[in-house]
């Protein structure tokens, strides 16, 4: 009768007390995501309204979904994930998510009414600090500023306007190509309706 004791003190009591504890733990952690989710999210489109009345600041910071078919330059690796227009029809803001060095990096681009980029943002990113994240410096992003077209998506193919940082290949051309995918997607739309 011991030895029946025995087991179930020395094996079956500490599994039930692990698998309550991995209840009492998942429970936890299903109610504060249930709390902080909310104010995620909230906090998500307080930064992404605030970047694109910064990208287009004809907008007065009021803006509406284009509600527009949004462009995939390449499947998976760049790609417009929103666009909104500016209610006074100054210009639009796409958001673009491109496939960089650390894995995808979100740009938001801003582009007034007549096809000019207004500003470049690197909301998101992987990327190497101080090495990759070169490209996402305001200095190398002011370089697209007044561009209305790129040529092609290829940084390389464009040394003479927009040149790539130092050291950061793949994360500046991850860029150019968000900027590209933006232009298009403008393009795509006909302008601003």
């Amino acid at each position: 009768m011991e030895t029946k004791n025995s087991a179930f003190k020395d094996f079956i009591s500490p599994i039930l007390v692990l698998v309550a504890i991995c209840f009492a733990v998942t429970f936890l952690l299903a109610f504060t995501y249930g709390i902080t989710a909310p104010i995620i999210a909230d906090n998500t489109a307080k930064a992404a309204s605030e970047a694109r009345s910064a990208l287009l600041e004809d907008a007065n910071g009021e803006f509406e979904d284009a509600n527009v078919e949004l462009r995939e330059y390449e499947p998976g690796k760049v790609y417009a994930v929103d666009c909104y227009k500016a209610k006074n029809g100054s210009g639009i803001v796409v958001t673009v998510k491109s496939n960089s060095y650390g894995g995808l990096l979100t740009a938001m681009v801003g582009i007034n009414k007549d096809g000019e980029i207004t500003g470049v943002q690197i909301t998101e990113h992987a990327d190497t600090p101080g090495v990759g994240t070169k490209a996402h410096d305001s200095t190398h992003l002011s370089q697209y500023i007044g561009k209305t077209d790129l040529g092609s998506n290829n940084i390389k193919a464009h040394a003479d306007d927009v040149v790539e940082a130092t050291g950061a290949s793949v994360s500046s051309s991850a860029v150019h190509k968000a900027v590209y995918c933006a232009l298009e997607q403008f393009k795509a739309m006909g302008g601003v309706n």
